[in-house]
């Protein structure tokens, strides 16, 4: 473990951020400027890996569900570019499951996407939101990857209902 230890050298933190992303997410795009991924591993995964593997680098994020997220901001290690991004199905389990956790969420409420982030970045397996969010989607297969309509659609549904939905899949 690497802890304490700051990285400075951008080509090995980015290398093995590589390594760490191409053996847990399924599809990874990488350039020389930005890591990106669908679904997969949480930024704190990738910061953990490397904390563990290397020593501290900054993750930062430009828009992560509507705001810029860093983790590990230090003006001396190297920073990482990523760009992490929900799928359809796991954005609306991600709004499902911060809805439960916080109650009823508003897309003008301004801290929103920060409440998004800290539910997104927990990670796991989510049996009831996600049935919920399969329900959610096949009443509404017009929804995309934004988080207003899918709140404006479970507010539609009815939460509450969507979670009788997940809850009878259970086995």
């Amino acid at each position: 473990m690497q802890l304490g230890r700051i990285v400075r050298d951008y080509q090995r933190a980015y290398d093995e951020a590589l390594v760490f992303l191409h053996e847990s997410a399924d599809e990874v795009q990488a350039d020389q400027q930005v890591l990106a991924w669908i679904d997969g591993p949480t930024l704190m995964d990738l910061s953990t890996h490397l904390s563990e593997v290397l020593g501290l680098v900054t993750i930062e994020q430009r828009d992560y569900l509507g705001t810029p997220y860093v983790l590990n901001p230090n003006r001396r290690s190297a920073t990482l570019q990523v760009a992490r991004r929900l799928s359809l199905h796991a954005l609306c389990e991600t709004i499902l499951r911060c809805w439960g956790a916080t109650g009823p969420i508003s897309t003008e409420a301004p801290d929103t996407p920060e409440r998004l982030i800290s539910v997104a970045e927990q990670g796991g397996t989510y049996p009831i939101p996600s049935a919920m969010a399969t329900a959610l989607l096949s009443a509404n297969p017009q929804l995309r990857a934004d988080p207003r309509p899918i709140i404006a659609a479970i507010a539609e549904s009815g939460y509450e209902r969507l979670w009788a939905i997940g809850f009878s899949q259970l086995q």
